[in-house]
């Protein structure tokens, strides 16, 4: 039996192996054991099923198929198809053999070729035998392009569970112009030309040419190895480039390798030419190996943080995701200083990490605008350096070391040194991580550690330690210093910061630093000298806490932010040097304090519990002080000065070498010969108790202050006392100016012996002095009051010429029945007898006679001479 028939969009399905077909037209003939089908239809449809998940679709197919059935098989031949579909020209054929008996294998023979092709359609002719990873990878790679020419093959067998190596499948493309996006993250490879081979061995793509970004690629080579089931699949390519530096940093910045927070902000262009390896992973979650060869020359390259540019770049480097970066003989310029430097990869798979190691040198004042410095600072020269910088997923630390030779540094000892000395020190800062950290070191003087929130340094914390020591970040925030310093003298100091910093030595430190605690062995300030001394400063709400404990002094101090709020001082004790008893008095010394500007004193309150001078105590000693438009005025005074309280209010004015003083209250006190022995003068004077009011002023500072400048009234009452003459010991003291009674009193014990003996004693002594210049004047006599005589002495005492040009009326007790003539004769005896009738007669028959006596010359050694007699007025 035969037959022939004409098919008009006939369709079958696919059995075991054999194609399904749609919109079948054309003419079939034959028997039952054989046949032939002429196919000439418009949108043809063929499935090759279970070869190809999808069926074909054609604009136009022209074939002729024979078929064959025996009672061993069905065979099915298509010698000859041609079709024409949306990827292009397409001529094929095929032999597929069926068995009747299902132990045996089903076969087929298959070979599509393509011409003038459309690369968007490759994926159309991917086998379901390929893996689910080369399979994504093929459809999703080739993304466009012209095929000149392609081929599939298929041979092998048809049965579901047969082996791998049952069949063999072949896939060749020959692309020009195509755009192939082999990994997703990183950028498309466009204009390739190459060839595209998937066989049973893996799939190879080879470049003759193309382009990744603006780079140009050559010889490149993209493998797909087959694995076994299991086992995930890896896209290894390999290739040659040429480019901008531009297009490296932005693979490196944005390609899935895990280096983009490492580069991010970099920028850079110049040549780079080299050749990449890379190995990805085509399952997910799995991180792929890079490496590039790379070399540039006259490149430039800036860091983002910290900003740094480098320009002149030149070099051999080598990136190796699973190490870091690496580099021989690289040359650049930076800061326009040559620099060289080598680069080491020192990480692992995971986690590659670089070192740049880099030598050169930098002005101190391009250094500190690099580092946005604005404020002078004590430093200049030229900085040699070598830098380390590592680039990690971490924190990407950053050390600099450097000798200093060449700079010189402006700071008060030890810290201070010449271009030509060394210096070894360090500077570290991390350029990554939620918290950045600095550290320096200085030689073995200093050592400073800081971290804070990135972009936030006033919410630090950190330590400087000054001496041999490391500083350790504390818990706490803010910026604490401490250490051991062998010494260090205050004034250099703040010379340094009235000439760096002007009005405002603190700057923004008050807000970051919070405590000080340094162990100082030799500390000046102030024209004073403490050795081993501990200094503290803590900070409060408003006011910084200084504390001081030293053998000499001991106590703290209030230090207020606000400026016009005084300066607190309360010192358990201070010890001033003792006095030089072999010292030679100098009557002219000059003002000590003569370059002292009163306007630069601030307000102060002070209390000092125990003052002493050597081994002596002086007395508690409190007082405030505040500044005025022409100088500063001290209040509330209340001195211990050996036996005296010095109480009242004091001015200090002018200007340096200009200035003057002037002080209004009270000297008090009780044995007045106590206080001179204190302040080592004779003890010319005895008393229960005295007191001087003053009112005057003197030019100079107050430490100046001195009789023979002195202008102003000095108010003075003794009360129950007695004038001596010294002996033994107390004759080598020196005798007190306006208590040097010894050459009166010599006077008076001559022509009153058995009355005076070897002292005057007295009830009160009162008198008021006003001076001019030195020059005092008795506004009224000084008078001295006394059991066995009163005395009056008034005239002038000129304390700048050494003279005294006064009158002194001396009144003695004697009787009616004694004549004066014998005292105005000048017998000494007469004295005994007078005071006898005085204490046998008493007050009731007294009569007070006086006798006046001339007193002139030098003040010390008057010449003391008989005036005249008068008889006072009953």
């Amino acid at each position: 039996m035969s037959f022939a028939a004409n098919l008009d969009k006939v369709g079958f399905n696919a059995y075991r192996g054999a194609p399904a077909a749609g919109n079948v037209t054309g003419a079939i003939s034959g028997d039952l054991g054989q046949g032939e089908l002429r196919l000439d239809t418009d949108d043809f449809m063929l499935h090759l099923d279970p070869i190809f998940a999808k069926p074909w679709h054609y604009q136009k197919a022209n074939a002729r198929l024979t078929w064959k059935l025996d009672d061993q098989a069905f065979t099915l031949i298509a010698p000859y198809i041609k079709v024409l579909g949306d990827e292009g020209k397409i001529a094929a054929d095929f032999l597929i053999k069926i068995h009747l008996n299902h132990d045996q294998e089903d076969y087929m023979d298959l070979r599509v070729g393509m011409v003038d092709g459309d690369g968007r359609y490759t994926s159309k002719y991917l086998p379901t035998a390929l893996s689910p990873e080369l399979d994504h990878w093929l459809r999703t790679a080739v993304v466009s392009g012209a095929v000149k020419q392609g081929f599939f093959q298929y041979q092998g067998s048809l049965n579901k569970n047969s082996p791998d190596t049952a069949r063999v499948i072949s896939l060749f493309f020959d692309v020009s112009n195509a755009t192939l996006a082999f990994q997703p993250g990183w950028p498309s490879l466009t204009g390739v030309d190459g060839k595209v081979y998937v066989e049973n061995s893996g799939v190879r793509v080879k470049a003759s040419k193309g382009q990744l970004l603006d780079t140009k690629v050559s010889n490149v080579l993209v493998n797909i190895p087959h694995v076994p089931s299991g086992q995930d699949s890896h896209l290894l390519v390999d290739g040659n480039f040429s480019g901008n530096l531009v297009d490296g940093l932005k693979i490196l910045q944005q390609a899935p390798i895990g280096t983009g927070s490492t580069f991010a902000g970099w920028q850079g262009e110049g040549p780079l030419d080299g050749k990449l390896k890379l190995d990805i992973p085509l399952a997910k979650g799995v991180e792929p190996k890079v490496v590039v060869d790379f070399s540039t020359d006259n490149a430039r390259l800036k860091l983002a943080d910290p900003v740094l540019e480098l320009t002149r770049l030149k070099g051999d480097f080598r990136f190796d995701s699973s190490s870091g970066l690496s580099g021989k003989g690289i040359k650049a310029q930076a800061f326009d200083r040559p620099v060289t430097a080598e680069i080491a990869a020192e990480g692992k798979p995971g986690d590659n990490v670089t070192r740049i190691v880099a030598n050169g040198q930098i002005t101190v004042k391009r250094l500190t605008d690099w580092l946005n410095v604005t404020q002078p600072l004590p430093v200049s020269g030229d900085l040699p350096y070598q830098l380390q910088l590592i680039l990690d997923s971490k924190d990407s630390p950053l050390v600099i070391n450097s000798t200093l030779k060449g700079v010189a540094i402006d700071l008060p000892a030890p810290f201070g040194k010449t271009a030509e000395q060394e210096r070894p020190s360090e500077f570290r800062m991390t350029l990554q991580g939620a918290e950045r950290r600095l550290g320096a070191a200085y030689n073995d003087q200093a050592n400073f550690a800081f971290a804070a929130p990135s972009g936030k340094f006033a919410e630090g914390r950190g330590e400087l330690y000054l001496g041999r020591g490391g500083a350790i970040v504390p818990d706490a925030k803010g910026l604490r210093i401490r250490g051991e310093l062998s010494e260090l003298d205050i004034a250099p100091w703040q010379e340094l910061a009235a000439r760096y910093t002007g009005n405002d030595p603190g700057g923004n430190a008050k807000q970051l630093l919070n405590s000080v605690d340094l162990q100082i062995g030799k500390l000046t300030a102030m024209g004073t000298t403490l050795n081993d001394v501990r200094v503290q400063l803590q900070r409060n709400a408003a006011a910084w806490a200084l504390s001081l404990d030293s053998a000499l002094a001991k106590g703290t101090a209030t230090l207020p932010d606000a400026k016009s709020a005084p300066i607190g001082v309360n010192m358990l004790y201070v010890r001033l040097p003792a006095s030089d008893p072999t010292a030679t008095v100098v009557e002219n010394a000059p003002d000590p304090l003569a370059d002292i500007d009163p306007h630069n004193i601030p307000a102060l309150d002070v209390k000092i519990s125990q003052l002493f001078q050597g081994d002596q105590l002086l007395g508690a000693w409190a007082l405030k002080t505040r500044p005025t438009p022409a100088g500063m005025r001290m209040s509330d005074m209340s001195l211990g000065l050996k036996g005296i309280l010095l109480e009242g209010d004091a001015t200090w004015e002018g200007t340096p070498g200009a200035s003057s003083s002037s002080f209004k209250g009270r000297l008090a006190g009780k044995n007045l010969a106590d206080v001179l022995k204190a302040w080592n003068f004779a003890p010319t004077v005895t008393s229960e108790r005295f007191e001087m009011n003053v009112d005057g002023r003197w030019p100079g500072s107050p430490a100046w202050v001195g009789l023979k400048r002195y202008s102003g009234s000095l108010d003075a009452t003794l009360n129950r006392g007695q004038f001596v003459e010294v002996e033994g010991g107390a004759q080598a003291l020196r005798v007190f100016g306006l208590l040097n009674f010894n050459s009166i009193g010599r006077r008076l014990r001559l022509d009153f012996s058995d009355l005076l003996g070897k002292g005057l004693s007295y009830d009160r002594v009162k008198g008021l002095l006003v001076a001019s210049d030195g020059v005092y004047v008795t506004r009224n006599p000084i008078t001295l009051t006394g059991p066995s005589s009163n005395l009056e002495l008034n005239g002038t005492l000129d304390m700048v010429r050494d003279r005294v040009d006064a009158k002194l009326l001396v009144t003695l007790p004697v009787t009616n029945n004694l004549p004066i003539a014998a005292l105005i004769v000048g017998a000494p005896a007469i004295g005994g007898a007078l005071f006898l009738v005085d204490k046998l007669l008493g007050d009731r028959v007294a009569r007070f006679a006086s006798v006046q006596y001339k007193v002139e010359g030098p003040w010390k050694e008057p010449k003391i001479t008989f005036d005249k007699p008068f008889e006072k007025p009953q």
